[in-house]
């Protein structure tokens, strides 16, 4: 078993889409012309062959998702995106009094000759999709229950993750910022476009850089570690923050740990990055960008507003908190939580009961394979070994410092 870092979760997305200047019958607007057509009731010229269409469905930033049978007895439950056909769809839609627009969905990409779409369902409380035992279930939910050995729940992940950006952001992006008018899609969605004519004001998706870096001590061969209140308990993680405007990344890492710890960082190094749907709905499009941050100062001076507490670990303290037998738990527990939900079985177990399973639990984990500060911490500690608990790992070496 091994675990790529070359791919965080929720990078790798299969469906690459070509962009709105491209030459092609798959071009996000292309195939919303041929969407619109197809809703219409009209025939298309634009294509030799018929094109298949795909929509997920979501409600209040949840995926529509199945969950299936594990391949082996003792295998978790294995989720799976709830692609509904157009034709489906609309029957569904319909049967509960609405009708469906072509401006209602969003392009997420093609592959051959199917072409995927998403679409926010928030609005028609009435319809229902419970019939063929699937329901709407957190992106984040689904994260957790995915294996991260498994590509193809890696790239359903990547899918869902880009789905959910996108809607969120439609949907805190009504209104032209400029003037105040109406904000229309535009290029099937992946855009949009003030309704004013005397003003026109092209809008993209928002994109909220964060600092996230490992704090390290080169001298005792440690590394900062943080505590959140708000996050699940027992937890441990990398330092983070927002990037300021009028400020590089390089400088948020020094000022964020600053502020945070009160320790001075010298050299900054880029490790990698990763998109982040999960976050806030306000902020529905984050970017995690990693460093290793090499400490100048060790006196921690924690800020209680921010962190509930800051400590220096050594690696082999690091080490034992990289539990993969804990991962596995939680992962087990999410995914059944998914099956149950699906089944129409409300589980009110929250994300932070998952990681808190079994009889015995370390006194301090680390955050998931499913998150950039795994990736950041246990590419410090096992630098020079190769292996996790067992576990093989491909190390992807920072790149560039400053």
């Amino acid at each position: 078993m091994s675990i790529n870092l070359h791919t965080h979760t929720f990078a790798g997305n299969p469906l690459h889409s070509k962009s709105h200047k491209s030459i092609g019958s798959l071009s996000p607007s292309s195939a919303f012309e041929a969407l619109n057509a197809r809703i219409l009731g009209e025939n298309s010229q634009l294509y030799r062959a018929p094109l298949d269409f795909k929509v997920l469905p979501f409600r209040n930033g949840k995926a529509l998702a199945s969950s299936a049978a594990g391949p082996g007895g003792d295998s978790p439950p294995i989720w799976n995106l709830g692609w509904i056909g157009l034709d489906d769809l609309r029957g569904i839609l319909r049967s509960s009094g609405a009708e469906l627009s072509a401006e209602s969905l969003v392009y997420l990409g093609s592959e051959d000759d199917v072409v995927y779409w998403a679409i926010d369902v928030s609005s028609f409380e009435a319809v229902e999709f419970g019939a063929r035992e699937l329901n709407f279930v957190e992106v984040r939910t689904l994260m957790v229950a995915a294996d991260w050995c498994n590509s193809q729940a890696m790239a359903n992940l990547a899918v869902a993750g880009h789905a959910k950006a996108l809607l969120e952001w439609h949907n805190t992006s009504r209104f032209c910022g400029h003037c105040g008018s109406k904000a229309v899609p535009k290029e099937a969605g992946r855009r949009k476009q003030c309704s004013n004519d005397s003003c026109k004001k092209r809008i993209y998706p928002r994109v909220d850089p964060v600092a996230i870096m490992l704090v390290i001590d080169r001298e005792n061969d440690r590394a900062l570690l943080a505590k959140r209140s708000k996050f699940v308990p027992r937890l441990w993680t990398c330092l983070s923050g927002f990037t300021e405007a009028g400020e590089s990344l390089e400088e948020a890492v020094r000022r964020e740990t600053w502020e945070e710890t009160g320790i001075e960082v010298g050299e900054v190094v880029y490790h990698s990055s990763q998109p982040w749907p999960v976050g806030p709905n306000s902020m529905p499009c984050q970017l995690m960008v990693g460093f290793f941050a090499y400490a100048k100062s060790f006196e921690i001076k924690v800020d209680k507003e921010e962190l509930e507490d800051a400590q220096w670990y050594s690696k082999e303290e690091v080490r034992k908190a990289l539990t993969f037998d804990e991962y596995k738990q939680a992962q087990r527990s999410a995914a059944a939580k998914v099956e149950q939900m699906c089944k129409g079985v409300e589980k009110n177990q929250s994300l932070a009961a998952d990681f808190n399973v079994g009889s015995e639990l370390n006194p301090m984990f680390v955050p998931g394979p499913f998150a950039i500060a795994h990736h950041l911490i246990s590419s410090w500690a096992f630098a020079d070994q190769n292996v996790v608990n067992g576990v093989g790992i491909n190390l992807k070496q920072p790149v560039s410092s400053i």
